[in-house]
């Protein structure tokens, strides 16, 4: 496996939003604050199946060996920033999702999941899966990685935990763990665009609830939003797959401000919150 490797061409991330440009940002979600939510049409669009495979990602059904090295580099970059134990071992570097598939877009992402056997770990599971997702989540916010216009996300997976995928490539080993199947299926878009926008004008509520100086309020709507678009996503990943509608409107969010505006309402409510009770205090 590759080690010694430094990851190369940083770029600067876009800032997260925060409130101070929220009436900018929630004009692309909202055509009015006065009308319904709109979901723009090109993310609507952006669920077709294609020919191919995207060719700056595949060449001959093989990962190209430019992206494969670059992807190597950050795998390996990321695995030694962890700081682990000497016996946890990289057990393998897999690429998952739309871009392995025929169902990419330009609002695709490389799904880079590094498999680690979390018995070597030890401790409680649920701690070492929070440990992961808060590097992942730093990782990820710290850096801007793109290749050929895709960005980069990174996941850590335990050995033993099923993919829930319809294409996955080693990355480590260079071949097809499941290779993809180029499969038609019926996208109702008018019920999508519907449950998304019922989703999207919890915006409105929050809002006026932060206007409302309800802080603790917006801080647990906030959380019980995200908590419900988690639990529907694996419900439907688990029911039906990668082209599950509940996975398909997780992606449509995805595709809008709507998550970084939920982080940075609960953000700003939290820090107005605790400096209210210091001042208390």
């Amino acid at each position: 496996f590759v080690r010694g490797l430094v990851l190369e061409n940083y770029t600067n991330p876009e800032p997260k939003p925060v409130l101070d440009e929220m009436a900018s940002l929630y004009e692309d979600v909202m055509t009015n604050m006065d009308k319904d939510t709109q979901v723009p049409d090109d993310v609507l669009n952006s669920f077709k199946i294609k020919n191919t495979l995207n060719e700056d990602i595949w060449i001959n059904g093989v990962l190209n060996p430019k992206v494969r090295n670059k992807l190597l580099r950050i795998a390996t970059d990321f695995f030694k920033s962890l700081e682990l134990p000497e016996n946890v071992k990289l057990k393998d570097v897999i690429f998952t999702g739309s871009l392995a598939n025929f169902n990419w877009s330009k609002f695709s992402d490389i799904d880079l999941h590094l498999i680690l056997d979390y018995n070597e770990i030890g401790g409680d599971k649920a701690f070492v899966e929070e440990f992961f997702w808060a590097h992942k989540d730093i990782w990820n916010n710290e850096h801007d990685i793109m290749v050929y216009g895709y960005p980069v996300e990174i996941y850590v997976q335990d050995a033993k935990a099923e993919i829930t995928a319809t294409a996955i490539y080693s990355v480590a080993n260079d071949k097809w763990i499941l290779e993809p199947k180029r499969e038609k299926f019926n996208l109702d878009k008018g019920l999508l665009k519907t449950k998304a926008e019922n989703i999207l004008k919890k915006l409105k509520e929050i809002k006026k609830e932060y206007d409302d100086k309800d802080y603790q309020k917006v801080v647990d709507k906030v959380t019980l939003i995200k908590d419900k678009v988690k639990k529907m996503r694996t419900a439907g990943l688990e029911k039906g797959g990668e082209f599950s509608l509940e996975n398909i409107l997780f992606k449509v969010l995805r595709r809008t401000p709507f998550m970084d505006l939920l982080d940075s309402y609960k953000g700003k409510a939290y820090d107005a919150l605790m400096s209210v009770a210091e001042a208390i205090n």
